[in-house]
């Protein structure tokens, strides 16, 4: 297969919102957790704040690898499948056709 084409996830409409929702609660949960963690050891607002910043970036970084790497597997798989049903549907209209002059 060559590269231009090639399926992206990128032009995926499912694929896109899904990443960019993993994108957002991946930050949302690194945000929280870290400021929550760091407070709860004792340091001081400006330093939770700045390592839940930090925290959410690198779990927003993550959730999208992790999505992005599922979402490759998939979408090759769904051109399979959709390949397979199609042939499929025409095995089985094929051999009716012949029999439909005949009644």
């Amino acid at each position: 297969m060559s590269q231009e084409s090639k399926p992206k996830v990128s032009e995926h409409p499912v694929a896109a919102r899904q990443i960019a929702r993993a994108r957002a609660w991946g930050a949302l949960i690194g945000f929280v957790l870290a400021y929550w963690l760091s407070r709860r050891a004792g340091l001081p607002f400006p330093e939770s704040g700045g390592r839940a910043l930090v925290a959410g970036l690198a779990c927003r970084m993550l959730a999208w690898a992790a999505v992005v790497t599922v979402w490759r597997q998939l979408i090759p798989a769904q051109i399979a499948a959709a390949r397979q049903r199609s042939l499929m549907a025409a095995q089985q209209a094929a051999p009716g056709r012949g029999s439909q002059g005949t009644s």
